[in-house]
């Protein structure tokens, strides 16, 4: 049995004394105000290492730069997305160099005939004179030579002769006649003019020849005195003759 005081039940409904309550109040808010300042002193030197695990981390608080390289390991590609608008059209681009030249082709078959072209223009020969003096009275005398410079070919011919017949004091008859070959004249004149006196007549004649010894003369006659000026012998080549036409 437990002396007066002494047992257990009476110790503590006993009441606390009032330096015990001011004791302890004290000692609430001396640890109430270290509490602070103790956290405000923690940081990685104060954490032991391998101590902080996934429960202490907040959830989706860590970033990329928080791992090192390495540890973060890309997974598996995901699904193909879709497909994105056409991009705007880009810049044309510079003109390319020339390229080399091809190897030539092969030679081709030759091509159909033609149909023959129409004839052409022949050789055409002329020659001026001026200044031809006519003796009245005097038989006919070569006056111009048409080939002697130039040949003609071997062909048949348009030949003519042009000019001005001045006459004298008395009305004149001028005679001419076309000779082929160089040789004598063998027929009567092929045309005449009359001039009157101290006037100027057109001398004018054509004939169609056939050429075989390259040259033309033209032998004129007249009777009285007269002269042949500005005078054109010329030649051109038939490209074909129809006989009979």
């Amino acid at each position: 049995m437990n002396a007066k005081g002494t047992h257990p039940m009476e110790r503590l409904l006993r009441k606390p004394s009032v330096p015990t309550v001011i004791a302890t109040t004290a000692l609430v808010f001396a640890m109430a105000g270290v509490a602070p300042a103790a956290s405000k002193l923690i940081n990685g030197k104060n954490i032991k290492k391998g101590t902080i695990t996934s429960t202490q981390v907040k959830d989706h608080s860590l970033k990329r730069v928080d791992f090192a390289t390495g540890v973060l390991v890309p997974g598996p590609a995901g699904p193909k997305g879709a497909t994105g608008a056409p991009g705007l059209p880009g810049a044309d681009g510079q003109n390319g160099q020339n390229g080399q030249n091809g190897a030539p082709g092969a030679k081709g078959d030759p091509g159909d005939p033609g149909t023959p072209g129409t004839n052409g223009q022949g050789p055409a020969y002329f020659h001026n004179f001026s200044n031809l003096d006519l003796t009245g009275g005097n038989p006919a005398s070569n006056i111009a030579t048409l080939g002697t410079n130039s040949q003609l070919e071997t062909a048949p011919y348009m030949i003519s002769a042009v000019g001005q017949v001045e006459a004298g004091a008395s009305d004149t008859v001028v005679s001419c006649e076309l000779n082929v070959g160089g040789g004598p004249t063998l027929h009567g004149p092929d045309f005449s003019v009359t001039v009157k006196a101290n006037t100027t007549g057109t001398l004018a004649a054509s004939w169609g020849r056939m050429v075989p010894s390259h040259v033309v003369n033209l032998s004129c006659s007249a009777n009285h005195d007269a002269t042949i000026t500005e005078l054109t012998l010329s030649a051109i080549q038939a490209t074909s003759v129809t006989e009979n036409a």
